[in-house]
């Protein structure tokens, strides 16, 4: 992903519910003629609860940060049992930007959630957390093994530290134990309940102009390029079928030339039967990410 922003989060936004926000496993390269190039940007204020997780892990930037709240206002707000927030195994490939650029009194961290932090490095240095993260924070350094950051917990039923491998419940995927799947092929997903029967991806197209039908349980792209200001994809929640469960998914896609990823929702959305967003092995040019 070459970009401005990776992920531009223009809102506060709120996860609960054992929800999970994860950006994982990103190659980003910021772009030289912006000041301050991020994989992640939050224009607002986060809030999780109720066992909520939000991870950032395994991602590699280039000339960029990996994560910016840049408003004091604008508040990193953690509460109750589980919710955990972890920031682990991302590595900035140039030392020139602060790896995280958020003001210290930004995060609020109430016992007995987690802020779980470690082996982030710049070039080969692992970074100091000094005056970044609060006193409530969890740091580990690389080579040694935290469980939180490993295992996604509310998936996982057992922790071997020796090996800092994780052993999942019933119905919980991969190493770490997530709610889906993170297939190593591109393999299309397939929808639980179909509003209008239309299970197909489209695959292997170049679409200047889009028109979504949002009345669907499925949306999938597989190796579609998105190009220019008309192919923006716009998936607004509020317009979706939420009594059902949702899935959209696009692997392998290229956005560029101003065409952009949107997703908009309120209250409904929140309260939906759940909403799977899977974005996977896509690339951004000149285009953007916004929730």
């Amino acid at each position: 992903m070459r970009a401005v922003n990776g992920v531009y989060v223009f809102r506060d936004i709120a996860v609960s519910s054992a929800g999970l926000l994860r950006v994982a496993d990103c190659n980003f390269v910021g772009s030289t003629e912006i000041f301050d190039p991020v994989l992640f940007y939050v224009s607002g204020s986060v809030s999780l609860q109720g066992g909520a997780q939000w991870r950032m892990e395994g991602n590699k930037v280039n000339a960029a940060s990996v994560l910016t709240i840049p408003y004091s206002k604008h508040k990193i707000q953690l509460s109750g049992s589980g919710t955990t927030v972890v920031l682990a195994h991302n590595r900035q490939v140039d030392s020139r930007r602060l790896l995280f650029q958020f003001y210290l009194a930004s995060t609020i961290a109430l016992l007995p959630a987690r802020l779980v932090v470690g082996c982030n490095l710049q070039g080969e240095k692992e970074v100091s957390y000094d005056d970044v993260f609060p006193e409530e924070v969890e740091v580990f350094r690389c080579g040694t093994c935290n469980e939180y950051a490993a295992c996604y917990m509310p998936g996982t039923e057992s922790v071997d530290r020796g090996s800092c491998s994780c052993s999942c419940k019933d119905g919980w995927h991969g190493a770490s134990c997530l709610p889906f799947e993170v297939p190593d092929t591109v393999v299309p997903p397939v929808a639980e309940r179909a509003v209008d029967g239309d299970t197909s991806c489209v695959v292997n197209q170049t679409l200047a102009e889009i028109t979504l039908n949002l009345w669907k349980t499925h949306h999938c792209y597989m190796s579609v390029t998105f190009s220019g200001v008309g192919a923006a994809l716009t998936f607004s929640l509020d317009s979706m079928p939420l009594h059902l469960p949702i899935n959209i998914t696009l692997t392998g896609c290229t956005f560029r030339g101003g065409a952009a990823l949107q997703f908009v929702g309120g209250d409904e959305a929140a309260e939906s039967s759940g909403v799977l967003i899977l974005v996977s092995q896509t690339v951004m040019r000149s285009s953007v990410v916004l929730f």
